[in-house]
């Protein structure tokens, strides 16, 4: 409460819940609707206050267009006015028909984008390219209700919504939720999202939560993690560096999981071998410390472009574990 003289002001703190609760009515009852939206062939009556109070792409879209004899055109390619047939009008008891206006000889008949340009309701029916009907329903829930339901089969939709709409409270919501709900189940499926709408944090985050649950499992989930298909990470050789991680997260306890000889084992992988041409080598090899040489271990596949080795078979680092591990280069 403030006082300005012989005034006093009061705020009360219930009206903006009781104000979005009666414009929610208004959408369910769908009463006063002045706009029509359409996504994926499903048509969404809603309010433009409403829209362009959260959304600047709305804001910007309604205030550059009168009401009336304006052209409309979406921005962005998104929104695209839909040319409707006009209800015809009752005829008032005190109004005359006026006859339509005559064409004169010689001027060409109106095309259809002329009439669309000049109809006084084609602001009022606009189609949405671009976005899923259950994103943009998701979306319209929240500007409704204030509460988005968001689930892994359907943040992804709601996301891109958000952010063609230009809606950033939902967005953010929605990398809340991903950042919430990383895990090592969801983890590539996640990072494919976060890296689609360069969400860098969340990305971030997925990689570290993969490391530390992974350095949590028992031997039996985490000898059914490295089977699982697809595999819980891109490449062969990141399993590797996983197994590694893990056994030595415990190295007393899990290093008995590591099979198949008790003896030390040092792993050269791949390394650029002497001489002019020097290419990257594709071998992965061991030493073998009682006939003093080294062995071949297994053989990896180069990637044609940044060189990164990858194994040539399933078989590759994840069936042939040895006692102790160590890197070197040549």
């Amino acid at each position: 409460m403030s006082r300005s003289g012989d005034r006093t002001s009061t705020f009360d703190p219930s009206h903006s819940d009781n104000l979005l609760h009666g414009l929610n009515l208004l959408w369910r009852k769908q009463l006063f609707c002045d706009v029509t939206l359409t996504a994926q062939g499903q048509q969404f009556h809603c309010h433009k206050a409403v829209l362009a109070s959260c959304s600047q792409y709305f804001r910007s879209l309604f205030s550059s267009h009168p009401p009336l004899g304006g052209g409309v055109g979406g921005q962005d390619g998104l929104g695209a006015p839909k040319d409707q047939q006009q209800p015809p009008q009752q005829q008032q008891p005190s109004q005359q028909q006026q006859p339509p206006p005559q064409e004169e000889p010689g001027t060409p008949s109106s095309s259809p984008d002329d009439k669309l340009l000049t109809s006084p309701r084609a602001i009022n029916n606009l189609v949405l390219q671009g976005c899923s009907s259950i994103g943009l329903r998701l979306v319209l829930e929240y500007l409704y209700t204030a509460n988005v339901t968001l689930s892994l089969d359907t943040v992804e939709e709601v996301l891109s919504v958000s952010k063609i709409l230009h809606i950033p409270q939902v967005t953010k919501l929605c990398v809340q939720f991903l950042n919430d709900q990383i895990s090592v189940q969801n983890y590539k499926q996640v990072c494919k999202i976060a890296a689609l709408h360069g969400l860098e944090e969340t990305k971030k985050l997925a990689n570290k939560y993969l490391v530390e649950d992974v350095l949590l499992l028992n031997f039996e989930e985490m000898r059914a993690l490295l089977d699982s298909l697809p595999p819980p990470v891109e490449s062969e050789l990141a399993l590797f560096q996983m197994s590694v991680l893990w056994l030595e997260h415990d190295r007393e306890t899990r290093m008995q999981y590591a099979i198949r000889s008790n003896k030390k084992m040092l792993l050269l992988v791949g390394g650029l071998p002497p001489g002019p041409d020097r290419l990257p080598s594709n071998l992965v090899q061991y030493y073998d410390d009682e006939k003093k040489t080294w062995k071949i271990l297994t053989i990896t596949e180069l990637h044609p472009i940044s060189g990164k080795q990858e194994s040539a078979s399933s078989s590759g680092f994840r069936r042939r574990k040895t006692r102790e591990f160590s890197n070197t280069t040549m």
